[in-house]
């Protein structure tokens, strides 16, 4: 398998990322059985190190950067030189950024060529604000042995974490502080499917990471993860922004041990979903419990 390791700047901006996100989907489309995946300056050698690890037969990187800079002249080839000696068997191609691009140069011309013709006063419907559409795919994960991050250690994150506890996923959570609930949970049985990290969160927390959540009040910290896990393409579910993540989590009642059911609201109304979760705990769960014994 080959494979495309795209390098690009760390940004904590919310919708950094877009552009970088369209060429990434682009490359997976058009390039079907080619590992694509992408790093920041700062996380290069060790997914650079993590992906020669893995099978691949060669790997082609792209400094997704404009400037022929210190990064790409220096930073970048020294990382390339060192790899390539650890894993001589592998051949790493290194491109020229995307400034040194001959094709690079062509669109921009174009595009402010473009920029100077007259045009319409109408405004262009691509101007309009962009709203989520409510067609969300309603879907139950199995989660067993599954890497989980939750960054936070507030009382958002703990009721986020005793939810995923009988998943059996793995779970990681990092936060300069825990609420002192956190150290219930981290006993018997339970002990080894929780890990706290007491300190700030860092990019190479998503290493080997499958999912994601943020509970975090510190909207820079927030933006931050949400960029950083999309870039690595991992699902984002940010407690305190739905529109942000990339799905969300609905109220769930378990019935028994078979029956569960669950409401949401489309991240729109938390409350309102937490009073009909309420409403149909009170008023189905004989019914729903009588069934269960019923029928299994």
């Amino acid at each position: 398998m080959k494979a495309i390791l795209i390098i690009a700047h760390h940004c904590i901006l919310p919708g950094a990322y877009k552009g970088f996100e369209e060429i990434m989907d682009k490359l997976h489309h058009d390039l079907p059985g080619t590992r694509v995946a992408s790093t920041s300056l700062l996380d290069l050698e060790n997914d650079l190190r993590t992906l020669l690890r893995e099978d691949v037969e060669s790997v082609t990187l792209l400094p997704y950067l404009l400037l022929n800079g210190q990064h790409s002249k220096n930073d970048v080839p020294r990382v390339v030189a060192k790899l390539q000696e650890e894993f001589p068997q592998i051949p790493i191609t290194l491109l020229p950024c995307l400034g040194d691009w001959k094709e690079f140069a062509d669109m921009v011309v174009t595009g402010i060529r473009n920029a100077q013709e007259p045009r319409s006063c109408a405004p262009s419907s691509s101007s309009a604000p962009e709203h989520r559409t409510s067609n969300l795919f309603s879907i139950e994960l199995n989660l067993e042995g599954k890497n989980v991050l939750v960054v936070g250690g507030g009382r958002i994150a703990l009721r986020k974490v005793k939810t995923l506890l009988p998943t059996g996923a793995r779970i990681t959570v990092v936060a300069p502080q825990f609420d002192p609930e956190f150290d219930a949970l981290r006993s018997g049985e339970q002990v080894s499917l929780i890990v706290l990290k007491s300190r700030p969160y860092e990019p190479l927390d998503l290493r080997g990471i499958f999912m994601v959540f943020i509970c975090t009040d510190q909207p820079a910290v927030n933006a931050q993860v949400s960029n950083d896990a999309r870039a690595r393409r991992i699902l984002v579910n940010n407690a305190c922004d739905y529109l942000d993540g990339d799905f969300i989590v609905p109220a769930r009642m378990d019935f028994g041990e078979n029956i569960a059911v669950t409401v949401s609201t489309q991240g729109r109304a938390p409350s309102l979903a937490k009073k009909l979760k309420q409403k149909i705990q009170t008023e189905w769960a004989e019914g729903l419990e009588q069934v269960e014994r019923e029928f299994f």
